[in-house]
């Protein structure tokens, strides 16, 4: 059990240091549909790219509380068909499995001095903060 654990948080440790030096990241760590992300704040400036690395098994997404009405053309876009009446998440990640991460998008969209919600859609109970500077 200790050496999973270990081996775990090593794998977390060399996502987390692969990530791009100019980016906010988000993590998952082991046992994440339990104990959520980790840290459960992650801080970004205006435009700052967020990369979301998953170090858990189990697949995992970051995913905004905020929605909003996108343009028209926005609205054919296939991560937004899912939503109610066009409502899309304000910015969200694709689902990822253990050791991949991915850059978040509609960072473009966050106003400088707000928080935003965010959780995991697959796991509703992981959550967090989004502060930008």
């Amino acid at each position: 059990m200790r050496r999973s654990f270990l081996a775990a948080a090593t794998l977390l440790v060399v996502l987390w240091a692969a990530a791009p030096a100019r980016a906010a990241v988000a993590l998952t760590g082991p046992g994440g549909f339990l104990v959520g992300y980790v840290p459960p704040v992650v801080v970004t400036a205006p435009g700052e790219a967020i990369t979301y690395v998953n170090g858990d098994i189990a697949p995992h997404n970051f995913v905004a509380l905020d929605t909003y009405m996108p343009k028209k053309a926005a609205k054919k876009a296939k991560w937004c068909s899912a939503y109610d009446k066009g409502k899309c998440p304000l910015f969200w990640s694709p689902t990822i499995g253990v050791g991949q991460s991915t850059e978040v998008s509609g960072v473009e969209r966050l106003k400088s001095g707000k928080q935003y919600e965010f959780y995991c859609s697959l796991h509703p109970n992981m959550k967090g903060t989004l502060i930008v500077r």
